[in-house]
């Protein structure tokens, strides 16, 4: 950790590692991340509100869905692992579980996302100037935020 708290906010040592029950159950570490995208999770809503015709307002806590899109260069060895398990849904009409942690040492935290299911996933790298990245889009159904 840096000396002066807060000040180093490094991305650069982040580590993923994503496990697919069935697929890859000892995990895959993702590597070679997108050059401005790595991992990102949505805007979470946590309640439902309203307002009323008395002008009064109420709200309720709602269970939610944890979107995270994994951002990876089109030469990412990661990209094949993930490749693998879209075609494995694919082919067996079925979806595998998984559960994703990532560790960002910058800020002494790490993030596991539990019980998910691979959503969408790119399987070409679009041709460009230079092969664009690819991104896999997964849902969870839970989030926990704890220190290293």
């Amino acid at each position: 950790m840096s000396s002066v708290m807060g000040l180093d906010i490094t991305s650069a040592n982040a580590e993923g590692i994503l496990t697919v029950e069935d697929v890859f159950p000892a995990g895959i570490q993702l590597q070679m991340f997108g050059t401005d995208q790595a991992i990102s999770q949505d805007n979470i809503t946590i309640a439902e509100t309203r307002k009323g015709v008395d002008g009064k307002l109420v709200g309720g806590y709602t269970p939610t869905i944890y979107p995270v899109t994994i951002t990876l260069e089109a030469s990412s060895p990661s990209t094949q692992a993930l490749a693998t398990v879209w075609q494995a849904m694919a082919t067996n009409k079925k979806v595998y579980a998984c559960n994703l942690v990532c560790t960002v040492p910058s800020i002494g935290a790490v993030f596991a996302w539990r019980v998910g299911i691979m959503k969408s996933g790119s399987l070409f790298p679009n041709l460009q100037k230079v092969l664009a990245p690819t991104t896999w889009v997964f849902d969870f159904q839970d989030f926990e935020r704890s220190a290293v």
